[in-house]
């Protein structure tokens, strides 16, 4: 009997021990645009996997790519786990786990319904890939809009003032040029019957806002078919301010007439140099302007707004004018140092499954970057605009450069920028060769 009960007690312990080795603690870190579909994800994940606890750390943008990046070169191993910008692919593209390579190695661990192909191909990539190692799986699929009005441009009175005046009728700007007329229309130091005080707001700032703006404006003329013949096709890795061999593009006609739009506009927007993302927000939620270039994120706090409502009546979500919206989002890696990469590997595929994807967006408006969810009746029932702005806007978009260089060429051209759109320096080839050629000599060349 002592025997039995001494063999039972055994087998409870070889129980327990193989328990608590089996049991993973993983810590996840994340922005904090991200954290909350994070969590909530977690939440899911660890109800069907009780021996798994997650820990959810936000971090802001400036603390987060630092300590990645700090982590990676160390090898520490303190995260499992991190959401990664798509700007940041190069720079921390050694240190992550080679997603598809670890799939090869535990095709036990693979999700058979994950459907890898069901990915939007830009999304696939930008968020996924640096050259030919996969460092992460789309979490957060963004590219900027064109936020609008819908009350007033079907306004019977407006449309015939401007009809009048341009000639055209009055409908969401496809170009940039048409963007200046309707931005002018609605802006009472120049229409005094104009509802809104501003026709557009703009973000402008001397911050890394301003890199990622001016793109929305080159992007057009780079991506035309005329900038494909002169600088070649678009690089991902490299971005649209590039040539296809490396060089800077932007220093040209096409940079010059980009920034010289941007100017044009500013005297339509309330404070450009002196606004960001919440001055621009706060804008259009108070009614001040009728169009505005934003992140859907900004859907969730407008949808509160009183002056806009009923919402579905008076907010329009467009592609922005040109066709070249810049992109945003974020992909979800694993460090290559974890020591928890089996249970790592499971949580990320689950945390961008098409489920996943479909709570995100529902939810907490974190772009999908799955073409079933855009697809899908519920979602297109609560957001008909996605399936042809969104969709257009990810295949369109101009990149940043994903190089690890980016943060040194981002902080010289938004210096020549701002000093441009001040009046302290001119609108010229001259003034942009001057950047072209500090970024040659940080890239060496």
């Amino acid at each position: 009997m002592r025997k039995g009960i001494v063999a039972g007690l055994a087998v409870v312990l070889v129980f327990l021990f193989v328990s608590v080795a089996c049991a993973a603690n993983l810590v996840v870190w994340s922005s904090p645009d991200n954290a909350d579909a994070l969590h909530e994800l977690a939440q899911n994940f660890m109800q069907k996997n009780p021996d798994v606890q997650i820990e959810i750390t936000p971090l802001s943008w400036e603390v987060l790519y630092p300590r990645i990046l700090q982590d990676l070169t160390s090898g520490a191993g303190s995260f499992d786990v991190t959401t990664w910008d798509l700007m940041t692919a190069g720079a921390i593209a050694p240190g992550m786990l080679d997603l598809e390579a670890f799939a090869k190695e535990h095709p036990e661990l693979v999700d058979p319904n994950f459907d890898d192909e069901d990915f939007i191909p830009t999304a696939k990539y930008v968020y996924g890939y640096w050259k030919d190692k996969r460092i992460g799986y789309p979490f957060y699929g963004a590219a900027m809009f064109f936020f609008y009005r819908k009350d007033l441009f079907s306004d019977p009175a407006l449309q015939a003032k401007f009809k009048a005046e341009y000639g055209r009728d009055l409908a969401v700007p496809k170009t940039w040029e048409e963007a200046k007329e309707v931005a002018k229309f609605f802006t009472k130091k120049f229409n005094p019957d104009s509802p809104t005080e501003y026709g557009i707001a703009l973000m402008l700032p001397r911050t890394h806002t301003l890199f990622y703006m001016y793109l929305n404006f080159f992007g057009p003329y780079r991506r035309s078919p005329e900038g494909i013949a002169k600088f070649g096709k678009v690089d991902l890795d490299w971005g649209d301010y590039f040539t296809a061999d490396g060089l800077p593009a932007f220093n040209s006609e096409e940079g010059v007439r980009a920034l010289q739009d941007v100017i044009d506009l500013m005297q339509y927007a309330p404070d450009p140099l002196g606004s960001d993302y919440g001055e621009t927000l706060e804008a259009f939620g108070k009614g001040m302007v009728a169009m505005v270039p934003q992140w859907t994120a900004c859907l969730a706090s407008w949808k509160e707004s009183p002056l806009l409502q009923p919402f579905e009546e008076k907010v329009g979500v467009a592609v922005m004018p040109g066709g070249t919206p810049v992109s945003g989002g974020w992909g979800l890696g694993i460090n290559a140092a974890s020591k928890n990469k089996e249970v790592a590997f499971r949580f990320i595929q689950y945390a961008t499954s098409k489920e996943g994807d479909k709570i995100q967006w529902l939810k907490y408006r974190i772009g999908p970057t799955r073409k079933s969810v855009v697809e899908d009746p519920e979602v297109l029932a609560d957001s008909p605009w996605l399936k042809e702005a969104y969709v257009a806007s990810l295949d369109g978009a101009s990149h940043r450069p994903r190089i690890p260089e980016e943060p040194r060429l981002e902080d010289i051209l938004v210096g020549t920028l701002s000093e441009v759109l001040l009046g302290q320096q001119p609108n010229s080839i001259e003034t942009l060769n001057l950047v072209a050629s500090e970024w040659k000599k940080i890239l060496g060349k």
